[in-house]
């Protein structure tokens, strides 16, 4: 099974001091910027998908992925990883045009 988030009294390794928080506050902006890079690729992609299904006739989404994505990031991420999920979800919704009729 993937790696999980732990939860609880888990040991935690010390807080690295001087150079070596530098390097770690370097190396978690760069993570930031990969997931941040990984998003906008999935909106993106989820965005195209929700306009193709629209074309096709079909519900712009599928409740039952997007359920399935939910317990996906609860199952790795505990309750705040749903949370995450729908953050991603919302983000995800085609952006209403202004002066456009919704569908």
């Amino acid at each position: 099974m993937p790696e999980t988030v732990p939860h609880g009294d888990q040991p935690r390794p010390p807080w690295p001091t001087g150079a070596a928080a530098d390097d770690t506050a370097e190396e978690l902006s760069a993570l930031d910027e990969q997931l941040i890079a990984q998003l906008v690729q999935r909106i993106r992609l989820a965005r195209g998908h929700q306009l193709s299904r629209r074309a096709a006739g079909l519900p712009t989404t599928s409740l039952a992925q997007e359920n399935a994505m939910l317990r996906r990031y609860a199952a790795r991420l505990g309750d705040q990883g749903a949370g995450i999920a729908l953050a991603i979800l919302e983000l995800s919704r085609p952006q209403a045009v202004p002066g456009a009729e919704r569908p």
